[in-house]
């Protein structure tokens, strides 16, 4: 097995101090000492494998998300005997057929597929191949759940008809995503790591656009993760990754707690099944890795009932997910002084502008006696500074935004200096961060893909349907945990 190079990630920097070198990066932000042999391999920023200490320090490095495995490369054409696509679906026909149509050329090579029918209306027929006409009906098989019981049960099936035929790695595919050319073998590589028990590629719009819902769906996809790779874990940049389209090494799962079913997904869950499986495998020592450099596309929703009504359905899962993971699903995290220094900066007040400037300048010194940097340390604390001035408006305008309503309606008819400036701040806070939104979503090096004044308009609708789905959710629960927000040391 070839272990391909590691790149570091952008936000690594390499330290060099009195001539000890020190790498600090990853998420969280961790400050890694190689020895003086060790870390000659970091002049270039790529970090050849192909020695003992390469090897090590690559993994300490992937391990703690400071660098990412480099599987840009030649085309893997490598055979697809042990490899076999699980499809769950119901009533969309028409996406298997064109999903199946699609692997022809991958089910020459021996990829085998399992379509999963949860329950349609009208039972699924046996999808044929047409681009690769010669090939049997064999690597194709329909199975049938007599009733629909959900996504993650026709998941578990079909990894079990998967496994008994022989199939080591399972992708998960939904009938509404089409891949791109060149999007398996990434993702194999990434799985040739013994440790990796799942990996992820980027989902992009099947059907991009620039103007209202499509243009910000092209956006902002809440199933697209973003251009750079990561190692996904929860409270980090990328905390989970949509089973839409996902690789998995089944035998290096987790069984699931409490008899949620036979298989990895949790059947009790019909909503968030796929971030539960995330964080319940990194529980369990597994890695996950997300790879934008594979691509699958997906059929987005083009008008603003489905797309809200899709966000709010999301929603509902933090209920249940709260349940089984706690505060990972916190809607709000933030340290002391970044929440002062968010605090500071939306009050607008010169008070509050030095409490946030002491705060920062306080964390900065602290920082730099870790780091012993000046530059790295005030990176760090801008960083995580500018994440949580993000955060306020983001969690005043999303999970907890009937308690904003409520706020706001009774102080409504004040005219007090103190209510207005409130009614003024969060006016500006919904409108600039919607825009840091529209702009953060940009590719490296481009403008963002879409205007920014329908963007902003259904970034706000978007949390508005968010936030029902959390509260319905935390509601039917009985339960706040899903509310609470965390403040970290």
């Amino acid at each position: 097995m070839t272990v391909p190079p590691v790149v570091l990630d952008r936000r690594t920097r390499v330290l060099q101090r009195g001539g000890v070198v020190r790498v600090l990066g990853g998420d969280p932000v961790t400050l890694v000492t190689p020895s003086p042999a060790v870390a000659a391999l970091l002049g270039a920023g790529t970090i050849p494998t192909d020695t003992p200490a390469g090897a090590a320090l690559a993994r300490a490095l992937t391990d703690r998300g400071m660098a990412h495995p480099d599987v840009r490369g030649p085309v893997d054409a490598r055979d697809l005997g042990a490899v076999a696509v699980v499809v769950p679906v119901h009533d969309d026909a028409d996406g298997v057929a064109a999903l199946v149509d699609t692997l022809g050329a991958d089910i020459a090579r021996g990829l085998r597929v399992v379509v999963v029918d949860d329950g349609s209306a009208v039972p699924l027929a046996m999808p044929s191949v047409p681009s690769a006409p010669s090939i049997a009906p064999g690597p194709v098989r329909v199975v049938r759940h007599g009733d629909s019981r959900g996504p993650a049960a026709a998941r578990n099936t079909g990894t079990a008809v998967a496994i008994s035929g022989g199939a080591e790695v399972v992708v998960y595919l939904d009938a509404d995503v089409i891949p791109r050319p060149g999007w398996l073998g990434p993702l194999l590589t990434h799985l040739d790591d013994p440790r990796v028990a799942a990996v992820a590629p980027r989902i992009v719009a099947a059907d991009p656009g620039r103007f209202w819902v499509r243009g910000y769906e092209t956006a902002r996809s809440a199933l697209d993760m973003g251009t750079e790779p990561a190692r996904v874990r929860p409270r980090t940049r990328v905390a989970y990754v949509p089973s839409a389209a996902l690789a998995v090494r089944p035998d290096r799962l987790p069984t699931v707690p409490g008899g949620g079913g036979e298989g990895p997904f949790d059947e009790r869950l019909r909503v968030a099944e796929d971030v539960d499986l995330c964080w319940r495998t990194d529980d369990a020592g597994g890695l996950i890795r997300y790879e934008p450099a594979s691509l699958v596309a997906h059929r987005h929703r083009t008008t603003v009932g489905p797309l809200l009504g899709r966000r709010a359905f999301y929603g509902r899962g933090a209920a249940p997910l709260a349940d089984r993971h706690g505060a990972h699903v916190a809607p709000a995290v933030a340290a002391p002084w970044s929440l002062a220094v968010a605090l500071g900066f939306w009050s607008a007040t010169p008070v509050g502008v030095l409490v946030a400037t002491a705060a920062a300048g306080r964390a900065w010194h602290r920082t730099r006696a870790l780091t012993g940097d000046d530059r790295a340390a005030a990176e760090l604390v801008a960083r995580g500074a500018g994440a949580s001035i993000r955060q306020l408006p983001e969690a005043v305008l999303r999970p907890y935004w009937p308690l904003t309503a409520v706020v706001l309606a009774a102080t409504a008819r004040s005219r007090s200096r103190l209510a207005r400036g409130l009614r003024r701040r969060v006016v500006v806070a919904a409108a600039a961060e919607g825009l840091w939104h529209w702009w953060s979503a940009r590719e490296p090096g481009r403008l963002p893909v879409d205007e920014p004044a329908g963007h902003v308009v259904l970034h706000r609708l978007d949390d508005l349907a968010y936030g029902v789905g959390v509260w319905r959710s935390a509601w039917d629960a009985r339960s706040t945990r899903a509310l609470r927000p965390e403040l970290r040391r």
